[in-house]
């Protein structure tokens, strides 16, 4: 099967990660895989990951760019020439950008994931329309997502859950030696953006437990996303204004997410929105003890005091008292994050996931909807 994964941009995001993982996984499933870059956002790291039998196109648009037609025709000819079968989008506005394909090219067909909540709103009935009449089949990476599009007007046949998966052989190391061995270590996977991601309730809670354990240490990794310089600033300036500088690092990104997760107590997913959770399902995979805001895509990932913990969303103050909770049992959450982390390997595995994605490309392909076993996502 000829199938291209198309995104606006490849930098070290959770869902550029994750594209790189099901081209990788694909073409060892003897897929023809091709991989098409809209915008110059390109991390060389990234694409040094990708085996070398995938096919990629980078267009280099520039970001912000005022050019939307040329990617149209530049996009259908590509699809054409290489007889594509399957178009996969991965950025929510890149089925625009497969108008003229559909036109072209009526035969292949286009699966588009939906990586978030609310993703829908605000976007008017016309681009609603404009996407259910491009898009074959879309995926929600949870429950609440797939719901999330239905409730948009999205034809529920259309509509399927697939959970995002891990290559989980990199989550099955020895233990390295952590950041600081003197501290208790809280780990945060993700890009800048706090409104979203809530880095700033993690500061909160970290300024809090300080009091407690005056060495715990915040690692926050990830890059600061488009147009976030300002709000990266205001957390810097809350650490000064709080005497953290030794209690909170931003590492910026980081290219080895298992070496990373290896090297902290606890990992906190602080997100005020959240489709799924991938840095979430990371951590577990690791055995390491994890906190998350109870919200959509976490709090189908964790079952809570068991599998996990959630804390009500954009509470500082209950993640503090979480984050000293499990600092007191640590041993105990350890061993037990440790006992159940087979479970979130066999669940949420890129091999399983691909599987998935296979199966559903041949039943889009086929038009068979209503009476596919993946049809639906309840259950």
């Amino acid at each position: 099967m000829k199938i291209i994964y198309l995104l606006f941009s490849f930098t070290v995001g959770g869902t550029e990660r994750l594209v790189a993982n099901i081209c990788n996984q694909m073409e060892t499933q003897n897929e023809e895989v091709h991989l098409y870059i809209i915008n110059d956002l390109i991390d060389d790291n990234l694409l040094d990951t990708l085996n070398e039998n995938i096919h990629v196109k980078l267009l280099r648009r520039k970001v912000g760019s005022k050019d939307k037609i040329s990617p149209l025709f530049k996009v259908a000819k590509y699809i054409k020439k290489n007889k594509i079968e399957v178009v996969h989008c991965n950025s929510f506005n890149a089925p625009e950008l497969l108008i003229l394909s559909k036109i072209v090219n009526p035969n292949c067909k286009v699966v588009s994931t939906i990586h978030g909540m609310g993703q829908f709103e605000n976007i008017g009935k016309n681009k609603i329309l404009l996407k259910n009449w491009v898009c074959d089949k879309f995926i929600g990476i949870s429950n609440a997502v797939a719901g999330d599009i239905v409730a948009a007007g999205i034809d529920e046949k259309k509509v399927v859950r697939v959970y995002n998966g891990i290559e989980t052989k990199k989550y099955d190391c020895a233990k390295l030696k952590k950041y600081d061995e003197n501290a208790i270590v809280i780990g945060c996977v993700a890009r800048i953006i706090p409104e979203l991601k809530g880095q700033d309730i993690l500061l909160e809670a970290i300024k809090i437990v300080k009091k407690r354990h005056p060495k715990v240490m915040a690692l926050l990794a990830g890059g600061i996303a488009e147009n976030q310089q300002r709000n990266y600033e205001q957390l810097i300036k809350y650490v000064r204004d709080n005497s953290l500088e030794e209690n909170v690092k931003f590492l910026g990104n980081v290219d080895n997410i298992p070496e990373f997760l290896n090297k902290i107590d606890i990992c906190v997913v602080p997100s005020r929105s959240e489709g799924f959770g991938l840095a979430l399902v990371e951590a577990m995979a690791m055995g390491v003890p994890c906190i998350a805001s109870n919200i959509a895509g976490p709090a189908e990932i964790i079952k809570n005091e068991e599998t996990g913990i959630l804390f009500n969303n954009g509470d500082s103050v209950e993640l503090a008292n979480k984050i000293i909770k499990t600092i007191g049992k640590y041993q105990e959450y350890k061993e037990d994050a440790w006992k159940k982390r087979t479970r979130i390997v066999e669940k949420y595995s890129i091999e399983t996931m691909c599987e998935q994605l296979i199966t559903l490309y041949g039943k889009v392909k086929a038009n068979k909807y209503a009476n596919s076993k993946l049809a639906g996502f309840r259950g």
